[in-house]
């Protein structure tokens, strides 16, 4: 399968899979991120195949599902290396299941289920247990291509997330990142949040900048200088075509699609100076919406689409600004240091996150969007930067060399827990995270 179908298939999975609930469905505890001690067990899947075929399936399951539970922050995985029952010849409902092997282990909580493989199909169905009431929590069934096991996963993961917290969990996303890993060229990559997917999906054999989702998660905006100029193109990922939105001359940078995806805020630079402008979705100027001599620059739109943060240097340093999005009503909201970057609105739009330099460094921080209760989330060595929200708002992905090479970090919104998800040679930089797959 080369590798724009293997996109398309990630991207647009809801068209050859279902889901529907199997059984219970009870809301419990909830509890925060960061101290990672509710202890969960997750048992590979039993595998109700015809002559065992596809059995790595259920193990590979778990191990995504592990993955994800780890990076949400909240909770303990119970070893597998202890696990007393055998997942082939146990129970996998609430009146089958011996809930005393898994007390004994310390786990409140177990993920049990079965998949069934014909040909190119997989059926799974998986549940949620509490293991101290002897209770199904909750439960799903999917069928789909075997490619969607890690979609799978993910979404129920995403159940899990919403059974003990109340709200869905990210994991049924993608992001979106500039690597050098595979030569001196700068090129997009997509991933799933666990890094288990990685794929390129431009081939420019040049400099490319600055993705960003639409709305649908079907479109890639970014920046490439493939033909000389730093032009923004826009891709489809299911597709694979590309077309050319902007080649103005000059810059054409950081395009950002409104939440209703009907227009796109960017910035393009006229002689010296840099503004901010609207287009819509065939490239066409709409609007301009600064006009100043300053270098104005990182468009990101708030969640109901009224308002855009920004950085200017108007005031003489690098600074956070907001205007509405006709581009009136333009106000400051950071005014300690010197140098304030890279605005990325939550979507919850309580928090603004951006970079400051601070103490020899760059380092993350949010503010609320009236410029008060600025919060620091990193402090490890090295530079944290280019931040971007999950679709939940719960969680920030960045860009860190506190390791030496630039790598995607995650952590949750207060900066407690922060997880490295990416590996191998090269610089990530310039996440992005879409919204859910649907």
């Amino acid at each position: 399968m080369n590798t724009w179908n293997r996109v398309g298939l990630a991207l647009a999975g809801v068209l050859f899979f279902w889901v529907e609930a199997a059984d219970a469905q009870v809301r419990g505890t909830i509890f925060g991120p960061g101290s990672r001690s509710y202890p969960i067990a997750v048992s590979p899947l039993r595998n109700l195949s015809e002559g065992a075929v596809g059995r790595e399936l259920g193990a590979r399951f778990a191990d995504i599902l592990e993955r994800d539970l780890v990076i949400s922050g909240y909770f303990k995985i119970v070893d597998r290396a202890t696990h007393i029952e055998e997942p082939q010849t146990s129970g996998t409902d609430a009146e089958t299941i011996n809930f005393d092997s898994w007390a004994v282990l310390g786990a409140l909580a177990l993920v049990k289920g079965t998949f069934q493989l014909e040909g190119d199909m997989l059926a799974v169905e998986v549940k949620l247990f509490d293991v101290a009431q002897r209770r199904q929590l909750t439960g799903r069934r999917y069928r789909g291509s075997v490619d969607l096991l890690r979609r799978m996963a993910h979404r129920f993961a995403d159940e899990i997330m919403l059974q003990f917290t109340g709200e869905r969990g990210p994991f049924d996303s993608r992001i979106a990142f500039v690597s050098n890993r595979d030569g001196r060229f700068k090129e997009v990559y997509v991933m799933s949040l666990d890094g288990g997917d990685l794929q390129q999906v431009t081939k420019a054999q040049s400099i490319t900048v600055s993705p960003s989702w639409s709305p649908d998660t079907r479109y890639l905006l970014y920046t490439s200088y493939k033909r000389g100029n730093p032009d923004l193109f826009l891709l489809d990922v299911v597709s694979g075509r590309e077309l050319v939105l902007s080649r103005r001359g000059g810059l054409n940078l950081g395009g950002r699609f409104s939440p209703d995806g009907s227009t796109i805020a960017m910035t393009l630079e006229e002689g010296a100076n840099s503004e901010i402008v609207l287009l819509d979705r065939t490239g066409d100027l709409v609007k301009q919406l600064t006009e100043h001599w300053a270098i104005d620059v990182s468009p990101s739109w708030s969640p109901d689409g009224r308002q855009i943060a920004f950085c200017s240097n108007r005031s003489g340093t690098p600074q956070i600004y907001i205007m509405n999005a006709d581009g009136t009503g333009v106000r400051r909201i950071t005014y300690e240091g010197d140098y304030n970057t890279a605005p990325a609105w939550s979507p919850k739009g309580d928090r603004i996150a951006f970079v400051r330099r601070y103490e020899g460094g760059f380092n993350i921080f949010t503010i609320r969007p009236d410029g008060t209760d600025a919060k620091q989330l990193t402090q490890a060595a090295g530079n944290n930067e280019d931040p971007s929200w999950s679709p939940d708002g719960r969680y920030i992905v960045f860009s860190s060399n506190r390791t030496g090479r630039k790598k995607l970090y995650v952590m949750d919104a207060s900066g407690v827990t922060q997880v490295q998800l990416t590996q191998g040679g090269g610089d990530d930089t310039s996440p992005a995270w879409s919204r859910w797959l649907e």
